[in-house]
């Protein structure tokens, strides 16, 4: 009898592997934080006070645009740092702070007329990427096959853009930042997405912004758009951007702006736009934060003890969330547009064309001269994950507080902007591909059962353990082979996994799912694959009782797409099954299975398991 959950999951996996066209955040650079690079035209002492810094043309004394009206309070002009905005709720509009429309510097943008006039948004139904935009980015290669115009994604595109998505559910922060300013130094022309100005853009079921959204959320993540990360000090930043603005929109470059707690959580983006100087050493730097739709909002520069502050809350019914840091806190960057504007360099594409890389890049503890390759493992749900090499040291998450031990090893945070900017969620962990290593996928902050997912992907194969349904303290782990060649579940209470392991191939792309027997406590299932036999094993080994496991197989070449369904594979403790793949004729023809009884290395018996597919696709 056919697993009809495991079906109909599987069936929406091959539908969104078939997605040719389908709109988060920004990505932090490394936790914990290093030095920053260096930028000789633009760090400055702090101790220079930044006024005296002149701009590379002159200083903008009007607004070239309408500013927004002086409010009903006069507040006095400070002579400290308080938190600005700390009394702004809203997100509609509301929380326009008390500046002048005097600015040293001035881009020119204004947050009413240069804004989108809706706010940040996530896990609303929205579109975000799709395979053609995967493709924009990168370029062919991650296509298995290409028909007419229309891109199938690799196993491991498919899945990297999945989880790419499913961090969009936070919010679209840094999206909304980057494709705000490339609407307005008219990179890009709003007119495409069906206005012809940017507050006029409607995002409730216009596609094609969401998904343009989506895309320039995504080049957070990738190279070369994060070797244009900047990072200096408060003061660094104001005055990196009093040269920008005075450059222009046709200057050499421009920037989002990003933000965080010291703990690296809970980040946002907005796009900066002018530089106002309050006095005694304090200057305003003023943003379009997209969790406020018109209004104009500062981040606070104490020039005098070089920090930063900002407050604000995206539900009034929420109170503020404060935001700080100093000289040496680092939670203050610029993300340079420029770099996002080439093809990137894609993470998931097999050895030899792809695999993370960040040569150059901020915190890496690597030259610039170095390049080293990088797996990278994602989590959807509430679980923290806790990553151990072969050596005993780790990154991740340990009683509740962050660690990272393993040489070479890094994480990026992820800004969402949405729900006082979700300081709750789980980076994403970039590890070397030379470094074997377990996932711990830690419940014990739990309070009540939640399900997660754990992907890991790297150059041109993706593994993934989904439908993990923790109880509060449970913990259950992960064994995972660097070159993707090994996944192994072990649970501590009890679980139905679905394991997907998949790989990209010079003949053919694949992807193995199985699920189905119910683990007992400290049970586990193991696949291994070795794509120069052709063949993907299946075992038990170390368990009491007799399972029976549902199988799919899914096949992508120039000629399309075949898929091999079948379920009542039982499978003794220790048993193991070798499914020879590329032994297998087509759709519709059985699968061959070799078993190896008492797992003693030799084959016993061979089976031919009758495809199911037909009952599968209804």
């Amino acid at each position: 009898m056919v697993n009809t959950k495991f079906f109909a999951r599987l069936n929406i996996l091959v539908v969104l592997m078939l997605l040719l066209a389908a709109c988060g955040g920004a990505v932090a650079t490394d936790t914990p934080a290093s030095q920053p690079t260096e930028a000789a035209d633009t760090s400055v002492d702090p101790t220079e006070d930044v006024a005296d810094v002149e701009p590379t043309e002159e200083i903008v004394d009007e607004p070239t645009e309408e500013v927004v009206d002086e409010p009903t309070e006069e507040i006095d002009e400070p002579t400290q740092a308080p938190l600005v905005g700390s009394t702004d709720i809203g997100a509609s509009g509301e929380g326009t702070v008390d500046t002048t429309g005097q600015y040293i510097s001035d881009f020119g943008f204004r947050p009413d007329y240069n804004g989108f006039s809706f706010p940040n948004y996530g896990g609303e139904g929205e579109i975000n990427l799709t395979a053609a935009e995967v493709r924009r980015m990168f370029g062919d290669q991650v296509c298995s096959y290409i028909s007419g115009d229309e891109c199938t994604l690799t196993p491991a595109g498919q899945q990297w853009m999945e989880s790419v998505n499913n961090s969009m559910n936070g919010g679209h922060c840094e999206g909304m930042a980057v494709l705000s300013n490339l609407f307005y130094t008219q990179r890009i022309d709003p007119a495409q997405f069906g206005a012809d100005s940017v507050p006029a853009l409607d995002i409730v079921g216009n596609e094609p912004l969401q998904r343009e959204i989506a895309y320039w959320f995504t080049t957070q993540a990738t190279q070369p758009a994060r070797q244009g990360i900047v990072q200096q000090t408060p003061s660094g930043i104001v005055n990196t951007l009093l040269n920008a603005f005075a450059a222009g929109p046709e200057g050499s470059e421009t920037y989002a702006l990003g933000f965080y707690k010291r703990d690296m959580t809970g980040g946002h983006a907005v796009t900066p736009y002018a530089v106002e100087d309050r006095g005694d050493g304090i200057y305003w730097i003023m943003i379009y934060d997209n969790n406020y739709p018109g209004a104009a909002r500062a981040i606070q520069v104490d020039t005098n003890t070089d920090t930063w502050s900002y407050s604000g809350s995206t539900n009034p019914a929420e109170p503020a969330d404060d935001y700080e840091g100093d000289a040496e806190s680092y939670t203050l960057e610029l993300a340079a547009i420029e770099p996002r504007l080439s093809e990137q360099a894609c993470p998931f594409c097999d050895e030899g064309t792809g695999g993370a890389t960040f040569s150059g890049d901020v915190q890496i503890g690597y030259s610039a001269q170095s390049e080293v390759k990088y797996n990278e493992v994602w989590l959807e749900g509430n679980a923290d994950l806790l990553i151990t090499d072969a050596d005993g040291n780790q990154i991740g998450f340990k009683d509740g507080q962050f660690v990272n031990t393993i040489p070479g090893a890094r994480s990026n945070a992820n800004k969402f902007g949405v729900n006082v900017w979700d300081s709750t969620a789980e980076p994403v962990y970039y590890i070397p591909t030379d470094v074997d290593f377990s996932i711990d996928i830690d419940g014990s902050r739990l309070t009540e059962p939640a399900t997660s997912t754990v992907t890991f992907i790297g150059p041109g194969y993706v593994l993934e353990v989904s439908d993990i349904i923790l109880e509060p303290g449970q913990v259950d782990i992960m064994d995972i082979a660097p070159d993707g060649s090994l996944l192994s579940y072990r649970t501590s209470m009890g679980e139905t996994p679905l394991m997907l392991l998949g790989v990209e191939t010079d003949a053919s792309d694949y992807l193995f799912a199985v699920q189905g027997y119910e683990l007992q406590p400290d049970e586990a299932v193991n696949l291994m694959l070795d794509t120069k036999e052709g063949w993907v094993s299946l075992d038990a080994i170390d368990n009491a009782d007799t399972g029976t496991y549902f199988l799919a197989v899914l096949k992508y070449d120039d000629k399309g797409e075949q898929i091999f369904g079948a379920d009542g594979i039982t499978l003794e403790p220790d048993d193991i099954v070798y499914v020879d793949y590329l032994k297998w004729p087509g759709n519709g023809e059985p699968m061959q299975l070799d078993v190896d009884y008492g797992s003693d290395g030799s084959v016993d018996e061979t089976l031919q398991i009758d495809d199911v597919t037909d009952e599968f696709s209804e």
